[in-house]
């Protein structure tokens, strides 16, 4: 069983986009509609301000009124087409509405509830707005349902309901790096220090002594002879030896501790307000005296 799938962009170039994708996925261009005010320019994607001005009273950057009545009997009859005369659901009037607002409307018939599903999907990422989330954003600023007598929102108008309001949320991101805090130097050098040790030294010398001796002289006391007497001493004798008496080991060990960051992070939060307007229609009372 066939059925049509809707979708609504903020522009005729977006709708196109759009329908060029689904194309390239072998949707039958004669199954693709796009409904937009520019569309009935003939142009490609234009603004408003790309429309004819030079009908009488015609103001730059506003759309003729015949361009949009156009588009919106177009789409009338797509509605009346699916719908019938009678009992159209009141969402037919949003998307309507959309048009009016600068936006595009884009129809596509499907086969299958698989096909139906990757059209979606491939509408949702070319853009396709969230119509019930964009109605309530008008309902607060005033919108009562669609008017088919309302006229087209001129550039200007489209701009200003546009206009985005960034929402930012700031995110605290701690990481870490390394840094130098310093460390030790260790110096190996040779010292000299002055030391002092007593020692005990011998010597040996040669003595003669003569002494007056009055005997008589024997037989061995006229042989020659020789003797020879050595002197010695003893001198210092200095000797070093060397040995390890302690040793500086030099290394790292590492540590971990845990600290905590505080800090403030930043967001923006966007409120809508409601203004009233003044009110400029006039009604007439029980006794027929119009009043404002």
């Amino acid at each position: 069983m066939t059925q049509t799938l809707v979708a609504v962009f903020d522009s005729y170039l977006q709708a196109q986009n759009a329908k060029s994708r689904l194309e390239s996925e072998g949707v039958a261009p004669s199954d693709i509609n796009v409904y937009a005010r520019d569309a009935d320019t003939g142009t490609s994607g234009g603004t408003a301000a790309d429309l004819d001005t030079s009908a009488v009273g015609a103001t730059p950057g506003a759309p003729h009124r015949h361009d949009h009545e156009g588009v919106v009997g177009r789409i009338e009859h797509f509605f009346k087409r699916i719908f019938g005369d009678d009992d159209q659901p009141e969402e037919t009037g949003h998307y309507q509405e959309a048009v009016r607002r600068g936006g595009a409307l884009l129809s596509v018939d499907v086969a299958d509830e698989l096909s139906a599903d990757k059209i979606r999907s491939t509408l949702e990422a070319a853009g396709a707005v969230d119509i019930d989330s964009r109605v309530a954003a008008w309902r607060n600023a005033g919108y009562a349902g669609y008017d088919r007598n309302a006229p087209p929102y001129t550039d200007e108008e489209v701009a200003a309901e546009r206009k985005a309001f960034p929402v930012v949320e700031e995110s605290l991101e701690v990481g870490k790096r390394e840094v130098n805090t310093g460390g030790v130097r260790v110096y190996s050098r040779v010292r000299e220090t002055p030391v002092s040790e007593s020692v005990d030294l011998r010597e040996e010398h040669a003595t003669v002594e003569r002494r007056a001796v009055d005997r008589p002289a024997t037989a061995s006391d006229l042989k020659e002879g020789a003797v020879e007497i050595r002197e010695t001493a003893e001198q210092a004798v200095v000797a070093k030896t060397a040995r390890v008496v302690e040793e500086v080991v030099v290394g790292k060990e590492s540590s971990h501790r845990t600290e905590t960051i505080d800090d403030t992070v930043r967001g923006t939060e966007v409120e809508v307000e409601r203004v009233e307007g003044q009110r400029t229609g006039t009604r007439t009372d029980e006794t027929g005296n119009k009043t404002v």
